[in-house]
């Protein structure tokens, strides 16, 4: 029998090697096992070489890259001269997917009139197989994350029937990817010392079974009792709900469910879904033709598994988004019980709660548990300390006791401050590109680089009042209430007069009334803050008349970094400072971190990404520094230049966009330990690195310095201005 496997994938957007390895694999009963792709890069090269495969060959494998599979679907059925049209299964599984506009949903559905849909695991992306005469062609995305679930319940199950195989024998060949996905996950949950508690339902026995031979599984996986009270929400809903409910009865960090068949018309489903303090993301799963219902469930079981590595890692998951609020009313489960009484029901719901309650005292003595609410709060270290608002399944009505404000989902200033001056700057770099003549930059970077000459004339006054969040607050308590969330107890007075004064700056640089929304504000404000604010409220720092910007950060890598290091535009007074005496700051906790990484989780983050690499390649060569100073000593500094699959980043573009990788600073090295397939990567300090350092200014005010000699050594050739008060 010859199979004829084609290619149309220009931008290599996965490891090719390892995708060709799981389709070979997967046609093992038909191939010798050295078939390769024949690569083509243009759709009519490809359509030259469909042609030839459909005189010579028995079975023609189509992969095709996901930008260009809508219009391969259509092509195909043009060549065939049928009609596109739309799979029920696929429109089933995409509607409660929020993220897709009819459009979408109307292509990811669309298929030959002939065609055997592959339904991937989530609907998009899906598969399909065509029968002409003898001749099968199979047609898959080239797809990481969905590809294992179309070979295994539909590719090897659609050519086994057709061509006469043996489904069972063809399904253990591939049996081999469900057993990793337990393996990784349970790794994942273990490195990142995570717990993951599983619902009790009936198919949660499934997890068990998988599970139990893998080393750390039982410190690393619980299972919760399950009390069935449905409600009135969906399928979706209520996966969601049962993760979260595990969640809040156990001591873990992450909830997990599988939730018993479903049946839907002629189609049956089970829903799983992880959650943790922030979200929960279900994912639908439908039952193929021809396969077995236990079967079934034990691949669920290790597609849960996926999703709980994926959890653990901090990898965002397909699936969809579930929030707290209920919706369309519940579908027919399988062997769903009868309804209760209201009196059972009151009965189960008072043992879940005093359950809750003495669970919550040993939690208490146990720790508390959580996870990085944003990429830049996982990236400095922030945590949010709001526990989980999260109840379990009731029909108890809500509290109508509005939620007290919190600083969750929002950043430090000083974080805010860096993600605005790089929009600042893209928004610059529009405006210079437009036809249109356009203004100067009002930063005055360019020209020469002198220092400012006296101080600047008063202007209309210090603000009355200061907008944060949308909450107007009178200035002096806006400005304490900021400089706490980055200044608490045990930071020198002339440190946090520094502090004051550096957030003034820049909420005053804004120039839009002295707004500022999506910013982590203190209401409780000591009083050595209070004083502090007080004594400089209304200087700012200007530079050649004008407003300066004022970026800070945690801690400096021996010294700070130049401007041009992160930002794209000229700030002549963001100059590097050289190490103070003595370098205090790497005495400073959180100065050094260390971060180990296997091979296979660099790699997942690099792709994850969009991140151009070639797994079989020298691993050496994925991430390459290519400029840095010498913050730190002659070989360690700040990094200006980095180069990640064929892509140039600047040190801070790569510690954001890969901040899965954990790496504090933009000051950072890194190596690769082939014998144990290991990245080390090692940061120093915590931040951008750019302007004022609040752990070098405190260091200074213990040495003597005043506000103005701090400010003078961050902000160079500088003068402080005074508004009126």
């Amino acid at each position: 029998m010859k199979v004829r496997l084609l290619s149309l994938n220009t931008e290599k957007s996965i490891p090719f090697a390892k995708f060709q390895a799981r389709v070979v694999s997967s046609l093992k009963e038909y191939t010798e096992g050295n078939e390769t792709f024949v690569h083509y890069e243009k759709m009519l090269n490809l359509f030259e070489g469909f042609q030839n495969a459909l005189q010579n060959d028995d079975i023609i494998v189509i992969a095709v890259d996901k930008k260009r599979y809508f219009k391969l679907k259509t092509a195909i059925a043009q060549a065939f001269e049928v009609e596109n049209v739309q799979s029920p299964a696929v429109l089933n599984m995409l509607e409660n997917n929020d993220s897709l506009s009819d459009e979408q949903r109307k292509d990811f559905a669309s298929f030959p009139e002939p065609a055997t849909v592959f339904l991937s695991k989530d609907g998009m992306y899906s598969g399909f197989g065509i029968d002409n005469g003898e001749k099968y062609i199979v047609v898959i995305p080239i797809d990481d994350d969905r590809i294992n679930i179309i070979l295994r319940n539909g590719v090897v199950p659609y050519l086994a029937e057709g061509l006469g195989g043996e489904v069972a024998s063809i399904l253990s060949e591939t049996q081999h990817f469900d057993n990793e996905k337990v393996e990784i996950a349970i790794s994942r949950l273990w490195e990142t010392g995570s717990v993951v508690a599983v619902n009790g339902t009936a198919n949660s026995e499934a997890l068990k079974n998988l599970g139990e031979a893998v080393e750390h599984f039982n410190d690393v996986v619980v299972f919760t009792p399950h009390v069935e009270d449905k409600g009135e929400v969906n399928a979706t809903e209520y996966a969601a709900q049962l993760a979260r409910v595990s969640l809040d009865l156990s001591a873990a960090n992450i909830g997990a469910s599988i939730s018993d068949i479903y049946e839907t018309g002629e189609s049956k489903y089970i829903c799983i879904a992880v959650a943790d303090d922030e979200n929960a993301t279900v994912r639908k799963l439908y039952l193929d033709d021809g396969e077995t219902e236990e079967a079934f469930i034990e691949s669920v079981a290790a597609e849960l598994y996926e999703l709980i590595g994926e959890r653990a890692a901090g990898i965002r998951s397909v699936g969809i988004e579930v929030s707290d609020a209920p919706s369309e009313p519940a579908e027919p489960m399988e062997k769903k019980s009868s309804k209760k009484t209201v009196t059972i029901l009151a009965i189960i719901l008072g043992v879940v709660i005093l359950l809750c309650a003495v669970l919550a005292v040993v939690f208490k003595m146990q720790g508390e548990n959580g996870s990085a609410a944003t990429a830049l709060r996982k990236l400095f270290g922030y945590e949010t300390t709001t526990e989980s608002t999260t109840e379990p399944p009731t029909t108890q009505a809500p509290t109508t006791e509005p939620a007290p404000e919190t600083n969750e989902n929002k950043l430090k200033i000083s974080d805010f401050i860096i993600g605005d001056i790089l929009e600042i700057e893209k928004k610059h770099r529009e405006e210079a590109e437009k036809p249109s003549e356009s203004e100067p930059a009002t930063n005055n970077t360019e020209g020469e680089e002198k220092p400012s000459e006296g101080e600047v004339e008063e202007d209309k006054g210090a603000p009355e009042f200061i907008t944060v969040n949308g909450e107007k607050l009178p200035a002096k308590d806006a400005i304490a209430g900021l400089v706490m969330t980055e200044m608490g107890e045990g930071y020198e007075m002339e440190a946090i007069k520094a502090q004051a004064i550096v957030i003034y700056t820049y909420l005053k640089y804004k120039d839009n009334g002295f707004q500022i929304d999506g910013v982590q504000i203190e209401k409780a404000v000591t009083q050595e803050v209070e004083v502090a604010v007080s004594d400089v409220f209304g200087r700012y720092i200007s530079y050649n008349g004008e407003v300066a910007l004022t970026p800070f950060f945690e801690i400096a890598a021996g010294g700070t970094a130049d401007a041009s290091m992160v930002f794209s535009e000229r700030y002549p007074y963001l100059r590097a400072v050289s190490r103070l005496d003595g370098n205090p700051e790497a005495s400073v906790e959180g100065y050094e971190n260390t971060v180990q990484l296997k091979r296979g989780e660099v790699q997942g983050i690099l792709l994850k990404a969009d991140f151009e690499i070639d797994v079989d390649s020298d691993p050496t060569k994925w991430i390459i520094v290519r400029e840095r100073n010498n913050a730190v000593s002659s070989s360690v500094g700040y990094v200006k230049s980095v180069r990640v699959g064929g892509q140039d980043l600047t040190g801070y573009e790569f510690i954001t966009k890969l901040s899965d990788l954990g790496i504090k600073s933009s000051c950072f090295k890194l190596s690769y330990d082939s014998s144990s397939e290991t990245f080390t990567f090692t940061s120093y300090g915590v931040g951008c690195g750019v302007g004022m350092s609040k752990a070098g200014a405190n260091a200074l005010a213990g040495k003597g310095y005043n506000y103005e000699r701090i400010l003078k050594t961050y902000f160079a050739n500088t003068t402080l201005a005074k508004e009126a008060n």
